[in-house]
């Protein structure tokens, strides 16, 4: 372990940070169910909002990045192309129907 290649260090430390981010917020959100305390709307609502959507693809990128670092380059780019279209199909919404209009595939209504 000790000898362990940096980026897997740095991915490893960023699936940690990401992973107590939503201990935490699920351990808020049980509190909420009992003591109403946080707000509904604002800032502070929208925060715990886009965690609860966003922290588990970005924990599953990182804990597969690391797991996928040390192999095959094969392999390696099959999931940074998958990851690739994950990100592009969630955040990018006009470029994922440009890419689909141009392959032809039209998604399932």
């Amino acid at each position: 372990m000790e000898d362990e290649n940096p980026i897997k260090k740095t991915l490893r430390f960023l699936g940690e940070i990401i992973a107590i981010i939503m201990i935490v917020r699920y351990a808020l959100l049980i509190v909420e169910h009992y003591v109403h305390y946080l707000p509904t709307e604002g800032v502070i609502a929208d925060i715990i909002n886009y965690i609860g959507i966003y922290a588990p693809m970005a924990l599953m990128i990182c804990v597969g990045l690391s797991a996928v670092w040390g192999g095959s380059s094969i392999i390696k780019l099959i999931f940074l192309i998958v990851c690739a279209a994950i990100v592009i199909f969630t955040f990018f919404p006009g470029v994922a129907d440009t890419i689909t209009n141009y392959i032809g595939v039209t998604p399932a209504p």
